[in-house]
């Protein structure tokens, strides 16, 4: 009984696109493989759809081209945006020195209905894939496509998904830690609310800090959604009116909710690091102009995009040779750079909010949800 080649490449457990390079004699695939895969479609009987050698026409090997994909709806968010010039500066250097072509495509979709339609008949050899979030709608899109990708910055917990991410965890309790160890334990935490894998994640991370070093997070002193930009400063402004609201020292979710914390608290007569002590994330180029000179956990950008094509090309040379699929998740640590925002809570200067380190029988929380 006759069958179609991806029920064929089912039974074997290998790709459409696989089976296609074997059943045409076309290269993309190791030799080892290629012998392994025609003696089992002979023994089962289907060598009939083995296509002679002789009717194969000879192609001239081409440079393989990666594709670096920004799948979002934050396309109008300057403050995404400004984080991934140097992941590509870095990604399209390694890609050329490697021999390969190199290309950028926005598509601000978040459910990869675009996918097919848009890189479908592209012949990619490999993606590097950004999205704020990756459902399951979108991760069968990327699927569908059978072309290796990795995910940059945001790992999909469905699994089968290869990604190169921030130590979020890592850069997060170097930060607590740093804090903990000058002094500090009424420590919080600002978010922005947007729901971004990294950022989510380096909430999450927040919390586990705090208890590693024994403390428990209070969530008078933390901020679920602050919002950005303008929205965040006043409403951060408003809520430390209420000096009971006000930590010792903040972790931001990145270096961008500095400018609101900064201009709030200095509307509230407090000073940094005097009062308030301020720790970043990301290591942006806005930490050295602020005043004083923010305090970050900076990531390796251009060190990242390398990095992304070295597994990427690694994956696709090991897809060429054997059927078996490898999930892995490479992550960067952060590295703490010591500014000017942050003082040790021992000393006199940082004694101006009045605050104790142990508050009790506050009165209850209004927490943006």
């Amino acid at each position: 009984m006759a069958i179609k080649s991806k029920e064929l490449a089912g039974l074997l457990g290998v790709s459409a696109a696989t089976m296609s390079l074997v059943l045409n004699h076309k290269p993309g695939i190791s030799d080892e493989l290629r012998t392994s895969l025609l003696e089992r479609i002979r023994e089962m009987g289907y060598g009939y759809m083995i296509r002679e050698e002789e009717q194969t026409e000879k192609e001239e090997p081409a440079l393989r081209t990666i594709a670096y994909v920004v799948l979002s709806e934050y396309h109008d968010d300057v403050e995404e945006a400004a984080f991934f010039p140097k992941v590509i500066e870095g990604a399209e250097r390694e890609a050329r020195k490697r021999g390969c072509r190199f290309t950028i495509l926005h598509m601000y979709d978040d459910s990869g209905a675009r996918l097919k339609e848009s890189i479908g008949k592209e012949p990619f050899s490999g993606m590097l894939v950004y999205a704020a979030r990756v459902s399951a709608e979108m991760k069968e899109a990327l699927d569908g496509l059978e072309i290796p990708y990795l995910l940059i910055d945001c790992y999909c917990p469905l699994g089968g998904s290869s990604a190169v991410t921030v130590n979020n965890r890592q850069g997060i309790f170097t930060a607590v830690k740093y804090l903990y160890d000058r002094g500090h334990r009424r420590i919080g935490y600002i978010s922005s609310g947007r729901p971004l894998c990294s950022l989510a994640e380096r909430r999450k991370s927040f919390r586990s800090a705090m208890e590693e070093m024994g403390l428990s997070e209070d969530p008078l002193l933390s901020v679920e959604k602050a919002g950005t930009g303008q929205e965040a400063q006043e409403y951060l402004e408003k809520l430390w009116k209420d000096r009971s609201r006000i930590p010792t020292a903040v972790v931001l979710e990145n270096d961008l909710m500095a400018i609101a914390v900064y201009r709030a608290l200095k509307n509230n007569g407090l000073r940094i690091p005097e009062d308030v002590s301020v720790v970043g994330f990301d290591g942006r180029s806005i930490c050295s102009m602020l005043e004083p000179a923010l305090t970050t956990l900076r990531v390796p950008r251009r060190e990242m995009g390398r990095l992304l094509v070295m597994l990427l090309l690694q994956k696709i040379e090991l897809q060429s040779r054997t059927a078996e699929r490898v999930t892995v998740r490479l992550e960067i640590d952060a590295e703490l750079v010591e500014m000017g925002s942050v003082a040790d809570h021992s000393s006199p200067a940082c004694q101006g909010t009045g605050m104790p380190d142990e508050v009790t029988a506050l009165p209850k929380a209004e927490r943006r949800i």
